[in-house]
């Protein structure tokens, strides 16, 4: 039978609370393509924040040392606590995932107290 997030935009992976508060460069990954796949990135959803967060600045992108080449560096994301949800779109250039390869999000400007959140990440394969 067919993997369905072949033939639709759908949900690829979800993460546990990652500290929004690490180093700066820190990168965590998020998904890792299927041997024999290629994978398009379609949208992150960054929600289950922790504690209200107000100045992370965080970029996600594949095998890089930045993890920019999806979504770029976004300017102090804003999200209260456990009842909001923030989507984040990635760039109209953004690069394709070859197989094997590591989605992640990068840390470029930690929150600067206690925070965790989660992440959704949705997209298709092909």
């Amino acid at each position: 039978m067919a993997d369905i997030r072949e033939y639709a935009d759908s949900l690829l992976a979800q993460s546990v609370a990652i500290d929004m508060d690490a180093a700066n460069g820190t990168e965590t990954t998020l998904l890792t393509v299927p041997v024999g796949k290629e994978c398009h990135i379609t949208k992150v959803v960054m929600h289950s924040a922790s504690a209200a967060l107000g100045t992370v600045d965080l970029s996600f992108g594949f095998d890089t040392g930045e993890a920019a080449d999806v979504i770029t560096p976004t300017a102090a994301i804003t999200l209260s606590q456990d009842d909001y949800l923030k989507i984040i779109n990635p760039i109209s250039n953004a690069k394709i995932g070859a197989a094997a390869g590591t989605f992640k999000v990068c840390i470029h400007g930690k929150e600067g107290g206690a925070g965790t959140a989660k992440f959704d990440v949705f997209g298709y394969l092909y």
